[in-house]
């Protein structure tokens, strides 16, 4: 039996707002929306700020299979945002970081590098909210500046090198102690210094099961899709934890491995995020 596309999967939930139909009693509050690598469809609130720190480290492996070979690689990065709830549909969120690495791809030339990381500028805005569906859903937007530590003879570089622009739907809906997420996002370049590079595109479902009201597992499926001089894409398996406190205090764990790739180094990478409202 066929598998469905993920991006196909996507478009499903999310077209399911428009045909979903209200029942008569509105359903209880819903546990957090907070996924490990899909983004969530549920805004801060007026007048809410949240500051949010991220450690995420990554490892590349060797490969094998349908994975490119590469050189043992790892990136070890921090990142701090902070969010402000504008109106009740409306967040703005301001990313940035600092990150170690290091890649042995080629022993002639610098091996490691650290310093701070692009800065991300992004919105948040809630298209539609249905209380009775249980249903919220969202238009995100970030915007990358290469402002990062740039590659030299002695340092690799912790920039992307251009700017861009990322733009996805986003859908979250609730089933009892079910949540569930949904998001198709596309990323293109902005301006030179891009190279080859012309878009990139991705499909992430994600569930979670309340198990208590602070407890969350979470299981998610993503996919990615790149285009440059050649097409890649990419299956990754993301497995985690929500943990949600009061006062808007979360604490967020998992761990994501590529199980499929066509292109693209074998990657493992994690996420420990501790976020706080005030």
């Amino acid at each position: 039996m066929p598998v469905p596309h993920p991006l196909v999967v996507a478009a499903l939930l999310l077209a399911s707002a428009a045909r979903a139909q209200a029942p008569d009693e509105p359903s209880p509050p819903a546990p957090d929306h907070g996924k490990v690598a899909t983004d969530d469809a549920t805004p801060a609130g007026a007048g809410t700020r949240e500051v949010e720190l991220a450690y995420l480290p990554s490892v590349t492996h060797h490969g094998g299979g349908r994975f490119e070979q590469a050189a043992h690689a790892h990136v070890n990065a921090f990142a701090v945002t902070a969010l402000v709830g504008v109106t009740d549909d409306l967040d703005l969120k301001l990313t940035g970081g600092f990150a170690h690495a290091m890649d042995r791809s080629d022993p002639a030339m610098a091996t490691r590098g650290s310093g701070l990381t692009d800065l991300t500028f992004g919105s948040r805005w809630r298209l539609l909210a249905s209380a009775p569906r249980a249903l919220d859903v969202m238009l995100t937007t970030a915007v990358v500046a290469p402002v990062g530590h740039e590659a030299s003879p002695g340092s690799l570089g912790l920039t992307q090198g251009f700017w861009s622009v990322r733009n996805a739907l986003v859908a979250s809906k609730d089933w009892g102690r079910v949540t569930g997420n949904a998001e198709v996002a596309l990323t293109v370049p902005v301006g030179g210094g891009a190279g080859a590079f012309r878009s990139a595109t991705c499909g992430n479902l994600a569930v979670g099961y309340a198990v208590l009201p602070w407890l969350q597992p979470l299981l998610e499926a993503n996919y990615d899709l790149a285009r440059s001089a050649v097409t890649s894409q990419r299956v990754a398996v993301t497995a985690g934890v929500n943990l949600s406190g009061s006062g808007g205090t979360r604490l967020m764990a998992g761990v994501q491995r590529a199980v499929w790739g066509r292109n693209v180094v074998e990657s493992t990478s994690g996420l420990v995020a501790l976020k706080t409202g005030f």
